[in-house]
């Protein structure tokens, strides 16, 4: 964690004559926790990102006499350029109300600001908060979210700052937001800033749903669950989801393909039903295209509120396994469910597993329960890697863990 009160722990050169730089106040961007510098040589300001979110290895500067950005090209598109757009236009004529859940007496706390404009981007960083809570005792933990996420913010947090802003808006600079939050830091005298790292792996999803997570022994219905969605597609075509995605409007153009997708899921679990006719299969997510025929079990929503959330997660959690398109949409159902498949579309295995909350520690076991392919695999193909992952998880899992072994070995003793 990073401290910004009583003094500001950060150290910085100047771009132009290398002499070190002044902290001067902190910044509260939206997305990125900022600290505005002055050069003591020449006077140069600088706004600069702490080492927060995916600044921890992505930190990015705007020199204010021009507006000029400095950092790494990997994610200057979607990190950098937004963030510099928004500090030389910020929009001032809009008004972020920060509704506080809680106050706090502590005068020492953590904030754990997961502002994004990414859903699965806020739920990583929430997901910090754990470890903040457990390794830092004497300090109260603040943690600041969008209201989607609200509903997750676990118990053990002091206070919940909830700020009216949309995951679409999110890269927007708000100084009525800095001026709310560096208003209410006021009543504390020592502050500091998880850095709210962008795949967090200490956590226990039940902190955090309130669900607890499959399990092997104690699961007497057992689902198969497809995760929908319909602004990325179960199709062989790039190009097709890309446009969509680009242009929003075009969905009501869509609607053959979702029914094409809507056809693969039927066939798909007609096919794990001839080898698996006691299980439920279900389809959950976000969308409404097809009436599944009355033995699939239709858990879709058209819009998502706490009562959604926890009954999906529910579903979740009774799943043996889910099958999926690569996304956020597919972070709680791992972290949910026994085992996943993975539908790779062909432009993001570059962000392989970015999508997957494992709860499996033992390499090899993992790598059986979470599975990744190309989503133009065939639909049988999808079936019988699902099959043997089904059929075959309780022998695997016994081959590969010394103590079950153990214990078996004792017990036939």
């Amino acid at each position: 964690m990073i401290q910004i009160k009583p003094v500001i722990d950060h150290h910085s050169v100047c771009n132009y004559c290398s002499q070190p730089v002044y902290n001067n106040k902190i910044i509260w961007q939206g997305i990125h926790v900022c600290v505005h510098t002055i050069c003591e040589r020449c006077n140069k300001e600088n706004i600069e990102d702490l080492s927060v979110g995916h600044a921890t290895y992505l930190p990015y500067k705007v020199d204010l006499s021009g507006y000029v950005l400095t950092g790494n090209e990997k994610a200057r598109k979607w990190l950098g350029e937004p963030f510099r757009e928004s500090l030389q236009n910020p929009t001032s004529d809009t008004k972020i109300a920060v509704k506080i859940n809680g106050k706090s007496q502590h005068k020492r706390v953590i904030i754990l600001n997961c502002i994004d404009y990414l859903y699965g981007h806020s739920l990583l960083k929430l997901l910090n908060a754990q470890r903040e809570f457990e390794n830092n005792p004497d300090f109260a933990l603040i943690v600041i979210v969008q209201k989607a996420l609200e509903w997750m913010v676990p118990d053990f947090v002091a206070e919940i700052w909830t700020v009216n802003i949309s995951f679409s808006n999110a890269r927007n600079y708000y100084p009525s937001l800095n001026e709310s939050i560096t208003n209410e830091l006021e009543r504390f005298e020592q502050v500091y800033v998880s850095h709210a790292y962008s795949h967090p792996s200490k956590f226990n999803i039940e902190q955090f749903t309130g669900v607890s997570s499959y399990r092997y022994e104690a699961t007497a219905q057992q689902r198969v669950s497809f995760i929908w969605r319909e602004d990325r597609f179960w199709i062989n075509n790039y190009y097709v989801s890309k446009v969509v995605q680009k242009y929003p409007n075009l969905k009501k153009f869509t609607k053959p393909i979702l029914y094409y997708q809507y056809w693969k899921v039927i066939r798909l679990f007609k096919m794990l039903r001839k080898s698996f006719p006691n299980h439920l299969f279900t389809v959950v997510g976000l969308g409404d295209t097809g009436t599944f025929p009355g033995w699939i079990d239709d858990c879709r929503t058209t819009s998502f509120d706490k009562e959604t959330e926890i009954l999906t997660c529910e579903i979740y959690s009774q799943s043996q396994v889910v099958i999926g398109i690569h996304g956020s949409n597919m972070l709680l159902p791992s972290a949910q469910a026994g085992m996943t498949l993975d539908l790779m579309p062909m432009d993001r295995w570059g962000n392989y597993a970015q999508d997957i909350l494992f709860q499996e520690h033992n390499n090899k076991i993992a790598s059986y329960k979470y599975r990744f392919v190309p989503v133009g695999i065939k639909t049988k193909s999808v079936a019988n890697i699902i099959k043997f992952q089904l059929s075959g998880y309780s022998h695997f899992s016994m081959q590969m863990n010394e103590d079950m072994l153990k214990n078996k070995m004792m017990g036939l003793s």
